[in-house]
């Protein structure tokens, strides 16, 4: 039941009164119609990178961040996809990833889930991760819990139990996942574009259903003997940890690791092969959505070490991969980049569209992609070609060059925020091979970047017939548009596809 109570009429004309009197302060004053102005920019503060080597050989890299009481310890391995020996890629992510699946300990093995209680019982979580030339394993946990999970770290990395049953489980789950992705128009797609430019080279190879069943547990054993070892190990420790206490708890865990008489392995030529064919075309049945990549090849890493390089080599290797972010926030990085605007905002032919750099020591590639239905992967694809080929032909104006300079500050300064970001920086600085007491000049460094440099890598690098374009889609619907708009193209269904073929095709030859 509801009532309704009277006020008196003096009490609302004096309410009454009181909200005139407010509302005619309020208009009494200026200034709120519009934002403040935002504050100056504040310079980042890039905290001291130190490295050390312990007597073994094992490196140590220490970042000191003392705002939590939070650590992220990463143990950077040197062996990633590219020292997948001929025939057998998928070795290296197979090997990483049985490290963390059970170890040997004193009179037994401890199995894969006693291990992971107690890596629970820290809280944290173990995080493997696996790249081209280089592997992770690592955790984030509370300071006063880090002597304990560095001893975890170390029995996975020197003494991990390589079960049988375990290497199993996990060559059928990368199975299963490789089944998986080739439903997945966007994962075709990336590797496919990958094959395309990387060709026979090892970063081309890519794990297949015929790689991964070639996989014996004893090729895993030998890539860890060969691997594995503390030359080619790195600590990193980022976090509430001074550098003495890194130290002692780096001698403490790996100091007593003896290194082998092996010969190191030797990093393999990853100088890019490209197969033949500019433009593919997969016919995916059932597809929801196309998926578009165009593809350009932009001015790689040297493939001489940073640290043999003359001064003046240095500065130029420098400043040609800040060119390279540079160029790659202007195309494809953020909300506001400008094949987001051309494909999503102006038009609205897809949620998204994104670039990005895959860049190895003698090569690298830009890639932009997007996915679109599938009437509209034509001129999706069209406008993605256009936006790169435009960068050689505009400079990009000022005003949109300190935006997307910003971007990149920003990202970088996002990385210095977290333990987890300063130790990716970290990994990322080492093996660029870049000494680490450098990432403080990085800011200044793409403060300083301008148009002519952009221009200038896009004109050397990315006219037109160097573009390489891949479209997955259901060619029911919209499959014959694009066979005429791209009459030269590589045409393949998906069942046809063989990524280990030099012509894409099973049962093709060269």
């Amino acid at each position: 039941m509801f009532s309704f109570v009277r006020r008196p009429p003096v009490l609302a004309a004096a309410l009454g009164l009181a909200l005139a009197a407010s509302l005619g302060c309020a208009w009494a004053q200026t200034g709120f119609e519009s934002p403040p102005r935002p504050a100056s920019p504040q310079p980042l503060q890039v905290p001291d990178f130190i490295q050390q080597r312990l007597a073994n050989g094992l490196g140590l890299a220490v970042v000191e961040r003392h705002a939590q009481p939070l650590v992220t310890a990463w143990l950077l391995v040197q062996a990633g996809g590219a020292y997948d020996p001929g025939g057998k890629s998928g070795l290296a992510e197979l090997s990483l990833a049985l490290m963390g699946k059970g170890v040997q300990r004193g009179a037994g093995p401890v199995s894969a889930a006693a291990l992971a209680a107690e890596i629970e019982a820290l809280g944290t979580q173990l995080e493997i991760g696996s790249a081209a030339r280089s592997s992770h394993l690592g955790v984030t946990v509370a300071s006063h819990r880090l002597d304990g999970s560095l001893g975890l770290l170390s029995e996975m990395l020197r003494s991990p139990s390589l079960a049988e049953e375990e290497f199993q489980r996990l060559q059928a789950q990368a199975v299963d996942a490789l089944k998986l992705g080739r439903s997945d128009p966007g994962q075709l797609a990336a590797q496919i574009g990958r094959r395309l430019y990387w060709g026979d080279s090892p970063h081309g190879q890519q794990p297949t259903l015929a790689s991964l069943s070639r996989i014996q547990l004893d090729d895993v054993r030998a890539f860890h003997r060969l691997h594995v070892r503390p030359e080619r190990v790195t600590l990193i420790l980022a976090g509430d940890i001074t550098p003495a206490q890194a130290r002692s708890l780096a001698d403490k865990h790996f100091g007593k690791w003896r290194a082998h008489r092996m010969a190191l392995p030797q990093q393999p030529s990853l100088v890019p092969k490209p197969l033949a064919a500019r433009t593919v075309l997969v016919d995916l049945p059932g597809a929801g959505q196309s998926a578009v990549q165009v593809m350009a090849p932009t001015a790689g890493p040297s493939p001489v070490p940073f640290a043999r390089l003359t001064p003046e080599a240095q500065a130029t290797e420098v400043l040609t991969q800040q060119a390279n972010a540079l160029a790659n926030a202007v195309l494809g990085q953020g909300y506001s980049s400008r094949i987001n605007q051309e494909v999503r905002i102006k038009r609205g032919l897809s949620y998204g569209a994104t670039s990005g750099i895959d860049a190895q020591p003698g090569g690298a590639q830009l890639i932009t992609s997007a996915q679109t239905k599938h009437e509209s992967a034509g001129e999706v694809a069209a406008l993605l070609q256009q936006e790169i080929r435009r960068l050689s032909t505009e400079r990009v104006p000022d005003p949109e060059l300190v935006a997307r300079r910003a971007v990149l500050i920003g990202d970088f300064g996002r990385q210095l925020e977290t333990t987890a970001g300063l130790a990716a920086l970290a990994a990322e600085g080492l093996m660029r091979g870049r000494p680490l007491a450098e990432l403080g000049r990085v800011p200044d460094e793409l403060a300083a970047l301008d148009g002519d440099i952009v221009r200038t890598l896009a004109t050397r690098h990315w006219q037109g017939e160097r573009l390489r374009t891949v479209i997955v889609a259901d060619f029911k619907q919209g499959g014959l548009a694009l066979r005429q708009q791209f009459p030269d193209a590589l045409v393949l269904k998906a069942e046809e596809l063989d990524l280990a073929s030099p012509t894409l095709r099973r049962g093709g030859r060269k």
